[in-house]
């Protein structure tokens, strides 16, 4: 009961949070390749549309053990089998943790030359180089909505040590590239990174407005100055705090405090599918302050894990199945 009324607090909060409406309904767009006019969607359903869907079942859950208690974005390995990568939030460590499926910890990725101010998710997925997978740690985090300019980390997927849960390893990874951007309609708060398969963009979703903002950065983003901006339109969403497109690029998963929202890709483009596919929600049993959300690599189901600190039971990493 003390857990519940937690997250219900929780969420009462954030939602008082959000602005009525937003202060710039009608933002510029910044270098989209002179289709701006076609990127911008309004959505054909309302918050209140989605319907349960009964393809995922809870399968399992494991207890990991009380390293960090922060946890913002979970995502599963391509090139390294049945591991999944998670990472803390807010001015924590510049690691990346490397975990197993049943939740044991193998090893750490410290992202030298890198800054936590608030990392808020993870992806996985190509980038500049053909054939190699690229983890992207976004850091966005804004709770205030002050920051002039935000990050996100890349760096290819790196080869792990021998793993062992006895004695987990810790690697540097020197070769992260930054790719710098700014809004272009002013400082915002956002939680969830996408990155498109088909095209290597990423996509970026808002967390505070009444109803989210949703923006893209095009593919190649600049590693030097600023990367290129998009504004796609607002989805009739409140706190939206992480989501993942599947390593087939064919479903998307997003997630707010209470539910997970599911789209199949249509017409090889997810930002158009997001405004114009009514969602569907798979079973999600509501964790206090869940902020991640991260298919399995085989893409037959999803992880989710709560962000929490100075909870009294240990993060659990869930596990539902399709």
């Amino acid at each position: 009961m003390t857990k519940f009324l937690f997250w219900v607090l929780s969420c009462a909060f954030v939602f008082s949070s959000c602005s009525s409406d937003d202060e710039n309904p009608d933002p510029v767009n910044n270098g989209n390749n002179g289709n701006n006019e076609n990127r911008i969607y309004e959505p054909v359903y309302s918050r209140f549309d989605p319907v349960d869907m009964s393809d995922f079942s809870l399968y399992d859950s494991n207890i990991i053990s009380p390293i960090q208690y922060e946890i913002s974005g979970v995502v599963s390995g391509r090139k390294n089998k049945k591991v999944v990568y998670m990472h803390e939030d807010s001015s924590n460590r510049i690691v990346v943790f490397v975990y197993d499926y049943e939740g044991r910890l193998l090893g750490e990725l410290v992202l030298t030359g890198t800054i936590n101010r608030d990392w808020e998710d993870i992806a996985i997925g190509p980038g500049p180089v053909d054939g190699i997978n690229y983890i992207y740690i976004a850091d966005f985090g804004d709770n205030r909505a002050v920051r002039q300019e935000v990050r996100i980390y890349r760096f290819p997927e790196p080869d792990l040590p021998s793993a062992n849960h006895d004695n987990p390893f810790k690697m540097n990874v020197d070769n992260v590239e930054t790719i710098t951007y700014k809004y272009p309609d002013g400082p915002r708060d956002a939680e969830t990174l996408l990155l498109d398969k088909r095209t290597k963009d990423l996509i970026v979703i808002t967390k505070r407005e009444v109803n989210v903002h949703v923006y893209t950065l095009p593919y190649p983003q600049a590693t030097e100055g600023y990367a290129d901006v998009v504004f796609n339109g607002k989805l009739p969403f409140r706190t939206i705090v992480g989501g993942d497109i599947s390593p087939d690029g064919n479903e998307i998963l997003i997630k707010d405090y209470g539910a997970i929202y599911h789209w199949t890709i249509e017409d090889n483009d997810p930002v158009k599918t997001l405004f114009k596919q009514v969602p569907q929600k798979p079973a999600y049993i509501p964790e206090v302050q869940g902020e991640s959300v991260g298919w399995n690599a085989e893409g037959s189901g999803y992880f989710t894990i709560t962000e929490i600190d100075n909870h009294a039971v240990d993060p659990i990493l869930y596990y539902y199945k399709r």
